[in-house]
């Protein structure tokens, strides 16, 4: 997701995070090679729209599959970067996301990509909204009344770190692009689409790409905690989650902002829902993994006993949740993950995408490029 930190561990390294690193060659500028490598290169996530699969990965790579994954053809991208995330609105309409902070659209089922967005646009929308909350934070402390004197010192603090913020996005302006985004979702309505990324990056397009709003200051993230994964659910709710425990969930769309925070200071990775029962099942760090029920405002933790990061997440036809994650492992629910099956695959290289094949299998992405899998493998 180099959505996530689980990235890193598929070879992406840190360096991808590093603002002020950037290529001798501007990868922005240079549209992406077909490689008869490529399905064996590193691959970052995987979606299946209808009857043809998508998969994206390094070196601006995306593929598809109109055979249930027999075969691949290359799309037309205009960048090299590397890419973090796939997702489509309509059998021909979809977007992907990747380093610098570029989006890219597609209109004739992914033939052909135009970039829409890229990180200098991105580093100005988050300047300006900062820059509105700081002044705005500022405002409210000015106008204190004597009544209100309690208040003053968090305030205070408010405003300085709200500054901070603003003046660091300024100074982004200057390094140029280079915060990854690392996932995307559509949200249900025509046009409209959100993204998520590293350093708190959170925005939303209404009108399919064209025009984009910071909404990265409308959640509680004053540490620009990284955001590495999205999800709608059912009911239309957008969630998205982090580093930190950090869990937000809006009901209108990404305008508003709720906390979901779990008790844990390591990362989510994954996030996605029980179609049964509409719990909101997280994944992370090192076998980490809790869920919500509906019922409940507390998120209870999943004993998995598992070591690996879990980072990909998909729901089979039949209700049952897959995961993937580190060093080959694979875990499969059909009850919230009451109960559990786990599998490693022998060469255990890192997973980090999977999703449900026309014939029962799931298809997997990661280091190495696709495996497929028959879910009757688990023990």
């Amino acid at each position: 997701m180099f959505r996530s930190f689980i990235r890193f561990s598929l070879g992406l390294g840190l360096l991808a995070l590093t603002p002020g690193v950037r290529a001798q060659v501007d990868l922005l500028q240079l549209p992406a090679q077909p490689s008869i490598l490529a399905t064996r290169s590193l691959l970052l996530d995987v979606q299946r729209v209808d009857q043809t699969l998508y998969a994206v990965g390094e070196f601006g790579q995306i593929l598809r599959s109109v055979d249930n994954g027999q075969t691949w053809q290359a799309a037309k991208v205009p960048v090299s970067v590397t890419l973090t995330a796939i997702a489509f609105e309509s059998s021909t309409e979809g977007y992907a996301v990747g380093h610098d902070g570029v989006v890219l659209h597609t209109t004739d089922s992914g033939l052909t990509w135009t970039k829409v967005l890229d990180g200098s646009s991105i580093n100005e929308a988050a300047a300006a909204a900062l820059e509105e909350r700081a002044n705005r934070l500022q405002a409210s402390l000015d106008s204190l009344t004597p009544k209100e004197e309690g208040r003053r010192k968090a305030l205070e603090q408010s405003v300085d770190d709200a500054s901070f913020a603003a003046d660091s996005a300024k100074a982004d302006i200057k390094v140029g692009p280079a915060k990854p985004l690392l996932d995307v979702k559509t949200l249900g309505k025509p046009g409209w689409v959100m993204v998520a990324g590293a350093y708190g990056q959170l925005l939303r397009s209404q009108d399919h790409g064209k025009t984009w709003e910071y909404l990265g200051t409308r959640i509680d993230n004053p540490n620009g905690f990284h955001l590495n994964s999205l999800m709608v659910a059912s009911n239309g709710d957008v969630w998205v989650a982090g580093e930190q425990g950090s869990v937000f969930v809006s009901h209108d769309k990404g305008s508003t902002w709720d906390s979901r925070k779990i008790d844990y200071k390591g990362s989510i990775f994954a996030l996605t829902e029980n179609p049964a029962t509409h719990s909101v099942l997280a994944f992370g760090l090192r076998g980490h993994a809790f869920r919500l029920s509906v019922t409940q405002s507390d998120w209870h933790s999943i004993q998995t006993g598992l070591k690996e990061t879990l980072s990909g997440t998909t729901v089979m036809k039949d209700g049952t949740v897959v995961v993937a994650g580190a060093r080959g492992v694979l875990m499969k629910s059909s009850d919230d993950f009451a109960t559990f099956q786990v599998m490693r695959r022998a060469d255990k290289l890192p997973l980090g995408g999977v999703v449900q094949l026309s014939n029962g299998r799931v298809l997997l992405v990661g280091l190495g490029g696709f495996k497929s899998l028959s879910l009757s493998e688990f023990q």
